[in-house]
Formats: C-alpha cells, structure tokens, sequence
C-alpha cells in the first residue's frame, strides 16, 4: 500500500500510474527521481522554443502573482492540470487543495497533459532548478522518466512603458525528431499559453 502518497487525492489516473511507476512512495524514492535539465556543453543538440508575452501591469505585481499562485491555479486548463507536487526541502506532499506559500527551488510538480481532446493522457514532471528574485527569473527543468530532456527559463523585464515582458525561453530534446520538430511546438505552446493566462486571470486581466 502506498503510504506516502494518497492516492485518493490524485484526480488523474496517468498521475497515479506515473508514480507508482517512477516507485514515487517515499521521500527516498524522490531523492532518486533526478532532473535531466539543459546542458551547455551539448547546446547545439537541443531544438529551441521561444515566445515573449506582454502583460501592462508593473513587474513587481507580475512577479509576485508568479511566484504565489498555487499550481493548482496555475496548471489549470483544458490541456493541462496539476497532480501533486513534492518539496525536496520539506520533504512533504502537496495536493490539489492544500495550502500553498510560494515557488521555491527543489519542488517538483506533477501535471497531467489532456492531448487531442481527452484521446490521449500523459503525466509529465518538472522540478523548480531556481527561482531568483533579484533578476526576476524562473528555471524548470523537466524529470527523468520522461518524453522530453531540457529546462526553461520564464524572465521578466520591466519595459519603457512600465508594463512587464515575459521570455520563456525552453531548451529541449528527446530521441525522436518527428516529436521534438512536429508533436513538441505546437503542444507546448498550448500548454505554456494556458499556464500564463492562468497566472494572468489571478491578476484580474
């Protein structure tokens, strides 16, 4: 029986199946569930995704509705959803209604992806690699196990008209080339526009 992790609270059936197939039913089984971000030396081996966004509220606004909205908030669309996500730095289990402070580096979050309207679901995991407020900047790197390796970068800039610019920038790869230059762009727009609108909607825009 799975302990560690309540299952019961997990919402989606591919969630639950990637963690019991990742042997996510412990802490322990966290610290052996590794990050495969970017790596520099082998830059010229990953395809580049690039879109920037424009929001007309101040910087200090936007970022702080970034880094305080829950995920259940966040990750919530008719592509994707959130599962659960886990501290590495309190080593505990957060759930879809569970109380939420803020992003920190070493949470790793667990979405379910809804592709070709409900035909087809996969689980997909990220874990937070850094989170720097001084330069108002956000990594993700994706979790081993999964279709795709790389990070992302989420940026923002203070812009002459005191709005606020976005950069997500995401460097990716996996072993499949019809994947990383057919399926991957169009599916990770879709994902990465609805988790931006989210954070938006938060902000009553």
């Amino acid at each position: 029986m799975n302990v560690f992790i309540d299952l019961n609270k997990v919402r989606q059936p591919k969630v639950k199946k990637f963690i019991q197939t990742n042997q996510l039913n412990s802490p322990e089984g966290f610290d052996l569930f590794s990050p495969v971000c970017f790596i520099q030396e082998e830059e010229s081996t990953y395809r580049k995704h690039h879109r920037t966004f424009t929001v007309p509220l101040p910087i200090e606004q936007v970022w702080k509705a970034y880094v305080t909205i829950h995920p259940r908030d966040a990750w919530h669309g008719t592509m994707v959803s959130f599962g659960l996500q886990f501290s590495r730095r309190k080593r505990t289990v957060s759930y879809l209604n569970d109380p939420y402070s803020e992003l920190e580096r070493g949470q790793i979050i667990i979405l379910n992806l809804n592709i070709l309207a409900g035909i087809l679901n996969i689980a997909v995991a990220h874990e937070v690699a850094e989170v720097n407020h001084n330069e108002k900047l956000i990594k993700l790197c994706y979790m081993a196990g999964g279709a795709s390796v790389g990070s992302q970068w989420i940026r923002f800039k203070e812009t002459q008209e005191g709005q606020t610019e976005i950069s997500h920038l995401t460097l990716y790869k996996s072993n499949s080339r019809f994947r990383d230059t057919i399926l991957y762009p169009a599916l990770h727009t879709k994902a990465i526009s609805e988790f931006h609108h989210s954070v938006w909607k938060s902000l009553g825009l």
